[in-house]
C-alpha cells in the first residue's frame, strides 16, 4: 500500500492533518513534505522521507505502508517522470 493510499483510505485525512497528527511532524507546514512523500503535486519535488520517518511511517501505519513499498513507488513514479 503506498502512503497516499493509506492517508485517502485509511486516515482520511488531509496532507496537513495527517503529516501533525499522525506523522508528529512539527515544521511549518506538515502537509507540504507529505505531499511531497505521498508522491503528489508537482513530481520535482517528490522526495523520500528520512531513514529514520520510513521506519517511523512503517509503525504508525502498524505494516500497511512499508519501506518497500515507498522506495518502489518512488523509484516507479520517478522513472515515469524522467
Amino acid at each position: 500500500m503506498t502512503l497516499e493510499q493509506y492517508r485517502k483510505e485509511i486516515a482520511k485525512k488531509s496532507y496537513y492533518r495527517f503529516g501533525q497528527e499522525d506523522l508528529g511532524m512539527r515544521t511549518l507546514n506538515p502537509g507540504c513534505m507529505t505531499q511531497r512523500w505521498c508522491l503528489t503535486g508537482d513530481p520535482k519535488y517528490w522526495t523520500l522521507p528520512s531513514s529514520s520517518m520510513m521506519i517511523k511511517i512503517e509503525e504508525i501505519t502498524k505494516g500497511k505502508v512499508k519501506i518497500s513499498d515507498l522506495v518502489r513507488e518512488h523509484a516507479k513514479k520517478k522513472g515515469d517522470n524522467v
